[in-house]
């Protein structure tokens, strides 16, 4: 049986308070001002691991090689989707007018770590892109082992990112004195086959 694993995404567990007053008020509107926007990835991160969660399923129930390459489309689509996603994100923060210099150096890391995640993102979605150019069913293995070799270095920079964003985030409500910031969240690894779950990701090589 074709064997598919994959380690989970973990996105932030928290997400940055609004404040009702306190810090000053110019301090509370910037920090108000970056929570809003940031805190949007905490919405279409979940709907992103749903649809990943889904191809899983899928993948876990194939039968041959055209439903092979189908779930590697939902694949791609779902990770193609939260890319624009963070793309936009990235836009619309850097955009943000803020006079604070630490609030600007949060902005600044958050900018970066999302331009993370879309080049993490980004090569995942080329690693699945091996499987979806299969032609025989022979060769699928071979390419199933590509793939999954392509994929080992994006999901350990989308486990780190993840734990960077939690700590951004909580260092952001600490500074403007938000109630709530959490500890970064664990990475969790997820295993998968036909038959049990799926994104291309061997021992060791795993698909976000």
């Amino acid at each position: 049986m074709l064997t598919f694993r994959r380690r989970g995404v973990v996105s932030a567990s928290v997400a940055i308070a609004l404040l009702a007053a306190g810090c000053g008020e110019s301090k509370v509107s910037q920090c108000n001002r970056l929570a809003e926007i940031v805190n949007k990835a905490q919405g279409f991160m979940p709907a992103f691991e749903s649809n990943i969660q889904t191809f899983s399923t899928n993948a876990a129930q194939v039968q041959s090689l055209d439903d092979i390459k189908a779930a590697a489309d939902q694949y791609v689509t779902a990770v193609n989707e939260v890319v624009s996603d963070l793309d936009d994100l990235a836009v619309e923060l850097d955009g943000t007018e803020l006079e604070d210099e630490e609030l600007i150096g949060y902005r600044d890391r958050y900018i970066e770590m999302v331009a993370g995640f879309s080049g993490a993102l980004n090569q995942a979605s080329d690693a699945m892109g091996i499987v979806q150019e299969v032609e025989a069913e022979a060769d699928l293995p071979a390419k199933i082992e590509a793939s999954q070799q392509e994929t080992v270095q994006a999901v350990q920079l989308i486990q780190e990112l993840s734990v960077e964003e939690s700590t951004i985030i909580n260092e952001v409500n600490t500074y403007c004195g938000a109630a709530g910031a959490g500890a970064a969240p664990e990475a969790t690894e997820e295993e998968a086959a036909p038959g049990d779950e799926a994104a291309p990701d061997a021992e060791g090589d795993e698909a976000p």
